[in-house]
């Protein structure tokens, strides 16, 4: 089956009776809740924000602990992972805010808010962005299942 992407971390019980939230890959998401669900709540924040940090200064998301698969897992909405495609394709050809706005004909904001991973943008914009550097999107649908009684 296939699962959405995200992050991996580890919960630890703190002295205080708290729940610590760490991303192995992603020292700078970290986050804690006064139970273990509040803490999972606030995992994807955190790792939303983090990875918002690295898009700022340029640098390249982080591999480490990123999967699809594992039980401790902040899974990041779909829209997030188009985004962030968007961004490591920009990184990866040496584009700009500037080029990409220019070459999809828009102005520079709109590229600042594509690339804004709280935006609510539109799915065609980030298929067109790709478009333009060459790339795509890769989605798998699920393995359809064997068939068999009905449950």
């Amino acid at each position: 089956m296939m699962m959405a992407f995200g992050y991996r971390y580890t919960l630890e019980r703190q002295e205080n009776g708290w729940w610590l939230v760490r991303f192995p890959g992603i020292p700078e998401a970290l986050t804690e809740g006064e139970t273990k669900e509040e803490a999972r709540a606030n995992a994807l924040d955190s790792v939303i924000e983090a990875l918002e940090g690295y898009m700022k200064a340029g640098k390249p998301m982080p591999r480490e602990g990123a999967g699809h698969s594992g039980p401790e897992r902040a899974v990041l909405p779909s829209l997030v992972t188009a985004k962030l495609a968007v961004y490591e394709t920009m990184r990866s050809r040496g584009w700009s805010k500037v080029r990409l706005a220019k070459e999809l004909g828009l102005s520079e904001n709109s590229v600042r808010r594509l690339l804004d991973l709280r935006h609510s943008s539109h799915m065609w914009i980030i298929d067109d962005a790709l478009a333009k550097m060459n790339a795509e999107l890769s989605i798998d649908l699920p393995k359809a299942r064997p068939s068999g009684k009905a449950a």
